[in-house]
């Protein structure tokens, strides 16, 4: 290794004093700086690469997670409606079912009415006849209280048989009316129809649960992921506040030879240059001992050194 000695010209007090520039130490220097920044960069690389795939896989996570949160909203707003038409299908199905019992009493009520068929004494149109009559001269004569209480309950005998004819011939006309009514209430098809709101309800209760369980499990890895992320970015932080420091340090050893672009430069293509570079700084030192005029990269050297 060459050690390459200058002699720096300092200007204190208006004397002259000289100290040594030692390359060698410098060149040892950067040489540990680029031994230990290329693992530093390579690691750094592959944790960035890392954390770059953590991330892209946690994108893919949220978004399977957030598809299946709305499949399970679409599921429970399924279920809202389901239940909600259940509700109207079961209030219909009990208002029928009240129809129906009533219906059920009044074919009762008229199957007696019908059965207990009147025994007139005459035929209806006589009766009608004979109680006109007797309304008739209740209301128009002047009679004793006896005979008149005698003619008061010859009408309400007569207007009972009427009553009673008349309600089993309308119970003979509403019958059938009533059987239709009966024939018309079909319970079994809004069992049916609560039948199978219940099995749907079911099916999407099961698949719910089955989302929500995928979407647990989903969750869980998301969070496992974002542990790993925290750890490997920590990692890249620290990893990264190393090598700013070594390139700081780096910089500012090069920045004394003038040297600004050394991206992508290996330590042995620098150290030819820094050779170079301490040609120029020993040449332009001796030129200003002896107070010859500098060059512009001369010049330029010296100031980058804090030299002049």
């Amino acid at each position: 290794m060459i050690i390459s000695v200058y002699w720096i010209v300092n200007s204190k007090g208006g004397t002259m004093s000289k100290e040594a520039v030692d390359v060698e130490s410098v060149l040892k220097e950067l040489e540990e700086i680029y031994e230990k920044l290329t693992p530093l960069e390579a690691q750094y690389r592959s944790l960035r690469d890392k954390l770059k795939e953590l991330r892209a896989e946690r994108r893919t996570l949220i978004t399977e997670l957030n598809s299946k949160i709305d499949e399970i909203v679409s599921l429970v707003n399924k279920q809202k409606e389901l239940r909600k038409n259940y509700r109207i299908i079961r209030e219909e199905y009990r208002i029928l079912k009240e129809e129906r019992r009533r219906l059920i009493q009044r074919l009762k009520e008229l199957k007696t009415i019908i059965r207990n068929r009147p025994r007139l004494p005459k035929k209806p149109e006589q009766l009608r006849e004979e109680l006109e009559k007797l309304e008739e001269i209740y209301e128009t004569s002047n009679m004793p209280i006896k005979r008149e209480k005698r003619l008061v309950e010859k009408i309400k005998e007569l207007s009972a048989y009427l009553k009673a004819y008349e309600d089993y011939v309308n119970a003979k006309s509403e019958i059938s009316k009533v059987r239709e009514q009966l024939d018309s209430i079909k319970l079994e098809d809004y069992i049916e129809k609560m039948k199978k709101i219940k099995e749907e309800l079911d099916k999407l209760r099961q698949e719910e649960q089955i989302l929500k369980e995928q979407a647990e499990k989903l969750q869980k890895a998301k969070l496992e992921l974002e542990k790993d992320i925290s750890m490997y970015s920590k990692e890249l932080d620290k990893i990264s506040g190393e090598m700013r420091a070594l390139q700081d340090r780096r910089k500012q050893i090069l920045s004394r030879f003038g040297i600004k672009k050394y991206f992508g430069l290996s330590y042995e293509q620098v150290k030819k240059i820094i050779l170079s570079k301490s040609e120029v700084l020993e040449r332009a030192l001796k030129k200003l001992e002896r107070g010859e005029s500098l060059t512009f990269e001369e010049f330029s050297i010296l100031v980058e050194n804090g030299l002049i």
